[in-house]
């Protein structure tokens, strides 16, 4: 008898629920399409074009950062380096990158806009609040050499975001990593 083939075989404790990763994906589409407008007509973008605009500030609210910060805090402009370091920075909470305008965009809680620490706007850092449109890749586009937008940590389970205070750190440790550059090469 030949031994299952490891990739497909799942063991399982006897009524334990088992997701492979495209049920995560589905479970976190269907939840993220909640913020369109028009559902059908999200999935449809989706399929055609990977991306389609989602309202901000009733699922999530998503912070947007300059790509120059983010990879200052990863200390790397290595794309899968910036990833890895994301994931691990914003504890697992999903984020997407648009390269096309050095973007990135963490999905943090509904309502994250009126903590004091959000209560301001910058050119490195800025809360998108309630009725923003937000243009969001489908959840399967993970890798960034395809298209334009993709998710650098994709989301995998509807309505886990990232931390406010992760990405506030996140936030800290960019904008201290962008000063020191900055003193150096002006030294």
């Amino acid at each position: 008898m030949t031994p299952p083939n490891t990739a497909h075989h799942v063991e399982a404790q006897p009524g334990a629920l088992v997701q492979t990763r495209a049920d995560r994906h589905l479970a976190a589409g269907q939840w993220l399409l909640s913020a369109a407008e028009d559902t059908q007509r999200a999935r449809k973008e989706w399929a055609e074009n990977g991306i389609t605009l989602l309202r901000c500030g009733t699922l999530f609210t998503a912070v947007r950062l300059a790509a120059s910060l983010v990879h200052a805090a990863a200390d790397s402009n290595d794309l899968r380096d910036v990833d890895a370091y994301l994931g691990q920075a914003l504890l697992g909470g999903p984020v997407f990158a648009d390269t096309r305008w050095r973007l990135y965009y963490a999905l943090v809680p509904e309502g994250t806009g009126r903590l004091p620490s959000w209560s301001y706007r910058s050119e490195d850092a800025e809360c998108l609040g309630p009725n923003a449109y937000l243009g969001v890749p489908d959840p399967t586009h993970t890798d960034p050499g395809v298209g334009f937008s993709y998710w650098c940590v994709p989301p995998h389970d509807p309505e886990t975001l990232c931390s406010p205070e992760a990405v506030a750190q996140l936030l800290k440790d960019g904008l201290c990593r962008l000063t020191v550059a900055e003193a150096n090469t002006g030294a």
